[in-house]
């Protein structure tokens, strides 16, 4: 392929995102595309498929809730499964190889450098919306874990991706068809204040987060806490409302709950190391500061568990 092709596509929307980005934007997108190439090039990987994953990705997020999100869903289908672009124009807009682990950092640079969209404050939801939420987080959760024991573990990795990029065009959908029966459904799931989707993408961010730095044992620890036991932390505490001491919003209850699931489904995965795993996930996860529990927990998982020799590039 010829390497021109990348420099002109990185140059195009590199020129269309500082056209239309605010000077903090543009600050934010130059300091992860200056990530993402240092990153590339420390792993002997090609900087510019990085920063065209960078700029996709970047653009997917800043352009949520706009008509112009869906071209950056048709540059993200070609950038992750380039053999669906047409072939009879003679060459590839995109490197031909698949690399899961580049894919899977190209989307996370590129996400949390456009998650200043997503800043917002929300309140929570009623009782009943956080637990309708907690649920279904926690059988799909329990679904992508069966998947790593039952399927295969890149075959998962790939359906994370596609969800991923699919997740976010039907939110961005329903977030301008408000009379649609998806958007309906969708919005009696969100918190009140919150931008439609908000929380799912700080949820991608902290899956991305893993998938970008960890192999698959470490991956699927991490997946166990902010899935599995999150959620079994709001179950659990919207039942047993005894605050810890340190943080009035947070049960005790809540905190044992997600210690007790991410350790028990993260062990066949960590071994007793899901025992560590689980305690400093449910004392992130109880702290009164955050960007985004599940994100903020899944980072610190992510550095904890690269540390322990869970990482899939060399540290």
């Amino acid at each position: 392929m010829d390497p021109l092709v990348i420099y002109a596509l990185v140059l195009l929307l590199l020129a269309y995102r500082v056209m239309c980005a605010k000077r903090r934007e543009i600050a934010y997108l130059v300091v992860f595309l200056a990530a993402g190439a240092v990153l590339a090039l420390y792993e002997g990987a090609d900087p510019l498929f990085m920063l065209l994953g960078v700029l996709i990705f970047n653009g997917m997020v800043s352009t949520y809730h706009s008509r112009a999100n869906y071209a950056y869903f048709l540059l993200a289908v070609f950038f992750v499964f380039p053999t669906l672009i047409p072939q009879p124009f003679g060459i590839m807009v995109v490197p031909t190889y698949y690399s899961p682990t580049l894919i899977s950092q190209a989307m996370f640079l590129g996400f949390i450098s456009g998650a200043y969209f997503f800043m917002g404050r929300a309140s929570r939801a009623s009782v009943s919306v956080e637990r309708r939420r907690d649920i279904i987080q926690m059988l799909l959760g329990l679904a992508i874990l069966g998947g790593f024991v039952f399927i295969s573990a890149s075959f998962v990795r790939l359906l994370l991706v596609f969800a991923i990029i699919a997740a976010s065009a039907i939110g961005n959908f329903s977030a301008s068809n408000r009379k649609s029966a998806i958007s309906r459904a969708l919005h009696s799931f969100e918190r009140g204040g919150a931008i439609l989707g908000q929380g799912a993408l700080w949820l991608a961010a902290g899956t991305l987060s893993a998938m970008s730095f960890l192999n698959n044992a470490g991956l699927a620890a991490v997946l166990a806490a902010i899935f599995v036991g999150d959620a079994a932390a709001t179950l659990v505490g919207t039942a047993y409302k005894k605050p810890l001491p340190y943080n009035k919003k947070k049960s005790a209850a809540g905190t044992l709950a997600y210690f007790v699931a991410t350790a028990l489904f993260s062990f066949p995965f960590a071994g007793y190391l899901g025992l560590l795993v689980g305690a400093v996930a449910a004392l992130a996860e109880s702290l009164p500061v955050h960007i985004d529990d599940n994100f903020d927990t899944a980072v610190l998982l992510t550095v904890l568990l690269a540390l322990l020799g869970y990482a899939a590039v060399a540290i």
